[in-house]
């Protein structure tokens, strides 16, 4: 007698893809969690590292700022402000925006610009082009998920610039802008020369004053004083600015060298602006430079049809005039 066969089921493989999709969806649903997370990681660090560089890029400009009327290094809410152009995510908070200073990795670090402040002028560079502004940047990760074992943490990042004070200039071969005079030739009388005798000293040569400009610039207005002597320092006297007509109750502001203030005030709308009660260093040292800003009130932009012109504390050391192209360097 023979056993009847038994047939398949139809509904067995069915059946079986759905035990294999149990299996497997959970370690595809982590799959795709891990790399939402690890997104989410990449685009905070990347936030991060452009808030540090932008906020170190303000601070380490040359000028001052138009609201708070100090230098920028000294600009506490306008570093942070920098910073929160990049943020993407939410406002930083001040405690996750650090700002200090120092001489080189790890030499006399010093924080200022606490949170809350608007300006700390406690900060001075110091010469040589030796100081720098660090800024940290830091935001918590946090995953989406908490039953997730994976704890909380901090990404920073710092970004440090140099701030330049001035700029040591150097241009062509030294030997050939130095004007040196040598002892006047003997001299003849009736066909005799003079009778030997003890040399007279020759009087020393004054070093030549060769004070060159750049080319008007307005976006900051103003422009760069050379000092291209190899042993004399320029002390500007005064400064004149002419402008074509602004809107009204247009005034004078500031001026600064070298990203330091040596004048603040308010001049009418007239033109030329006649400013001679300078403070502060006025000094342009051997062979550098240091850029002359001129600041307006709000709403004056420039056009490029101004000039300044800047008069020197030294004897025979000639004017400077923006409009002048033989003083170019």
């Amino acid at each position: 007698m023979k056993t009847p066969k038994t047939l398949p089921r139809k509904n067995d493989r069915p059946a079986q893809a759905a035990v294999e999709f149990a299996l497997v969806l959970p370690i595809l649903l982590l799959l795709i969690y891990g790399m939402i997370e690890v997104g989410r990681m990449i685009f905070i660090y990347a936030n991060v590292v452009s808030a540090a560089r932008l906020a170190s890029r303000y601070g380490a400009a040359v000028g001052q700022s138009q609201t708070a009327g100090v230098p920028l290094y000294q600009d506490c809410a306008g570093i942070r402000a920098a910073a929160q152009r990049s943020d993407f995510m939410g406002n930083f908070s001040d405690q996750q925006i650090k700002i200090w200073h120092d001489s080189g990795e790890g030499n006399n670090e010093t924080e200022y610009c606490k949170p809350g402040q608007k300006t700390d002028r406690s900060f001075q560079p110091s010469g040589g082009n030796s100081s720098r502004l660090r800024v940290q940047i830091s935001a918590d990760f946090t995953p989406l998920l908490s039953f997730i074992p994976l704890e909380p943490f901090a990404i920073s990042s710092v970004s440090a610039r140099t701030i330049l004070v001035s700029v040591p200039v150097q241009i062509g071969d030294e030997t050939k802008r130095d004007y040196i005079f040598g002892t006047p030739a003997p001299t003849m009388a009736d066909g005799v020369s003079d009778p030997p005798g003890p040399q007279k000293p020759s009087r020393p040569v004054e070093p030549a004053c060769d004070p060159r400009h750049s080319r008007l610039a307005v976006s900051p207005f103003g422009m760069t004083v050379y000092n291209h002597s190899p042993s004399l320092t320029l002390h500007i006297r005064n400064v004149q600015v002419w402008g074509p007509a602004s809107a009204a109750g247009q005034t004078l502001k500031m001026l600064t060298l070298g990203g330091a203030s040596i004048w603040s005030g308010s001049l009418p709308d007239e033109s030329p602006a006649y400013i001679s009660d300078l403070a502060g260093d006025r000094s342009i040292p051997p062979r550098s430079s240091k850029f002359l800003q001129v600041g307006f009130g709000a709403g004056y932009r420039a056009s490029g049809a101004e000039k300044i012109v800047v008069v020197f504390e030294e004897k025979n050391c000639p004017k400077l005039d923006s409009s002048n192209a033989s003083q170019l360097p």
